[in-house]
């Protein structure tokens, strides 16, 4: 008569990885039993996928939703963040409802039930209010109990306006080293999680505001840079930077958009927000704070802090700045700084036709511009190839999931167009004093390339 369920996953999660659910109920022996899951949107009623399953040998049903999860999820195409963009695409929150189907006999109708009690209608149990999933992964021996281990990148011990306790967290939704090289005209964007998960005013994951400190060559700070993360900023929850976690309620503001964050860090992001860096600048740091009290940053405690240094073109050459969806669902962003070398490829089609054109009226035509082989499709092709600096090891082992992902764009100006890598080179030096051991030569192509010659 009624479902109850056994294992749900944590949240936040990671939708391509394995969402297990496992349920039992009371009436499992009922004739012709089966188990019934709605995926919805939370607060909807309408139902994405509804999946149905029969008992397995001991009586329960099990269910992994993270295949079906990633149909509903897309990425944020928000490199160009002038301060903060919230999430509509790449996180959001859903529910999974449980019930349970089953007839009178082996040959009478099913009846739906809700699965909270003997009562009819669509399945109403449910583990919580919202399971909150963003469109990354994760790998099978990373896991913790089938679940994203999402302590490495968000706590829940931290209380807002905490009187100023320091602490120094890297929390940052990316696998890259915390120093990067990047030049002017160059977008650079990071995620991270923002508020909690539970809907509590007395624990939160605050991400308040940024600063960004610019420095020259001889390491003498030169400009600084801040901005709250409020909704006129392009963030959220709050409204207004005076506001509170706890006391003014902004908790319950959180939505799935204002849960995942992404900051506008590159130079040309904070040219777009009016901060364009001063000429001299030799590198930054950029630092995400939470809150102290009531419209005061705590300068104390931070929950990322990644350097950016000045890279000038090599050799002359400007280089190809990719941007590709990391693990966690988010953008990173490298640039191969020297030679770049471009070839095209043509794919041509063509059938033969006879000198004689038998098909034409009488007399025949006789012509020496009649074409035996007929060439009617060419389909040019281009493919670059990128070539990077002498890289750390921990370079290049974050530069793998550049070559893993299935979504990379390249910045060409203040565009960005899509790409697909399609192999990769590595040279690496057997010189054990140097600490840049590894070089890349990367291999792609535009997604969209010129039309076809007809």
């Amino acid at each position: 008569m009624a479902i109850t369920i056994r294992q749900s996953p944590t949240q936040p999660n990671m939708a391509n990885n394995n969402l297990v659910y496992a349920v039992t109920s009371n009436s499992s022996s009922a004739p012709q039993y089966q188990f019934v899951a709605d995926l919805t949107y939370s607060g909807s009623a309408t139902v994405l996928q509804r999946i149905k399953q029969q008992p397995n040998p001991n009586n329960a049903g099990v269910f992994d939703l993270g295949s079906i999860i990633t149909n509903f999820l897309e990425s944020d195409n928000n490199w160009k963040t002038a301060v903060f963009a919230t999430s509509s695409a790449a996180s959001k929150r859903f529910q999974v409802k449980f019930g349970e189907q089953y007839g009178t006999s082996a040959s009478s109708s099913v009846t739906l039930y809700t699965g909270v009690a003997a009562v009819s209608g669509s399945p109403a149990v449910t583990a919580s209010s919202y399971f909150y999933v963003i469109n990354g992964l994760v790998d099978p021996n990373d896991k913790v109990d089938w679940n994203w281990p999402s302590g490495s990148y968000l706590t829940s011990s931290v209380t807002p306006t905490g009187g100023g306790a320091g602490f120094s967290r890297q929390y940052a939704l990316t696998n890259a080293p915390l120093s990067q090289s990047i030049q002017d005209g160059e977008y650079a964007t990071i995620s991270i999680l923002n508020g909690n998960f539970t809907n509590s005013d007395t624990t939160a994951q605050d991400i308040y505001y940024y600063e960004v400190n610019v420095y020259n060559s001889a390491g003498t700070n030169i400009q600084n840079i801040s901005k709250f993360n409020i909704a006129s900023n392009g963030g959220g929850p709050r409204t207004n930077n005076t506001q509170e976690w706890d006391a003014s309620g902004v908790y319950n503001g959180q939505t799935a958009g204002t849960q995942l964050l992404t900051v506008g860090v590159g130079p040309a992001n904070l040219a777009a927000a009016g901060n364009s860096l001063t000429s001299s600048w030799a590198y930054y740091d950029v630092i995400l704070r939470p809150q102290e009290s009531a419209g005061i940053e705590d300068n104390t405690a931070y929950y990322a802090k990644i350097r950016f240094t000045k890279q000038g073109a090599q050799c002359g050459y400007d280089g190809v700045r990719f941007a590709w969806k990391n693990e966690f669902g988010v953008w990173d962003y490298y640039t191969f700084t020297l030679q770049t070398d471009k070839a095209f490829s043509i794919e041509r089609a063509s059938y033969e036709q006879t000198f004689v054109p038998f098909s034409s009226d009488y007399p025949v035509p006789y012509s020496k511009e009649r074409r035996g082989t007929v060439n009617y499709y060419n389909q040019p092709i281009q493919t670059q190839v990128a070539n990077s600096n002498w890289l750390t090891q921990d370079e290049a082992d974050w530069l793998r999931e550049l070559f893993f992902s299935a979504n990379v764009f390249y910045q060409d100006g203040i565009n960005f167009y899509p790409a697909v890598i399609t192999s990769v080179d590595l040279t690496e030096k057997t010189n054990p004093r140097t600490q840049r051991n590894f070089q890349y030569a990367i291999q792609f192509q535009v997604a969209n390339q010129i039309n076809p010659r007809i």
